[in-house]
């Protein structure tokens, strides 16, 4: 029983890899070698998971709920 692998699927998971580790998709452009972004689309099919996981990390809602509990934390010291 053997597994089924295409050059196609090797350049999808690579360019996922790629992106799922903070490489910009402008870089993945250049690592398939294709010369404009639509060609690069075709291997860059972001999970809802993983929008959802960057949203988190980079949202500004961030800055204001650590905003927020440092002036709880700062208030709860000074009484």
């Amino acid at each position: 029983m053997g597994v089924h692998v295409t050059p196609y699927m090797f350049r999808h998971a690579s360019a996922l890899h790629h992106l799922r580790n903070g490489a910009d998709v402008f870089t993945v452009q250049r690592i398939l070698g294709h010369a404009d972004l639509n060609m690069t689309k075709r291997y860059l099919a972001l999970t809802q998971s993983d929008v959802r996981e960057v949203h988190s990390l980079t949202s500004p809602v961030n800055d204001i709920l650590d905003t927020g509990r440092k002036r709880v934390r700062s208030l709860a010291k000074k009484k």
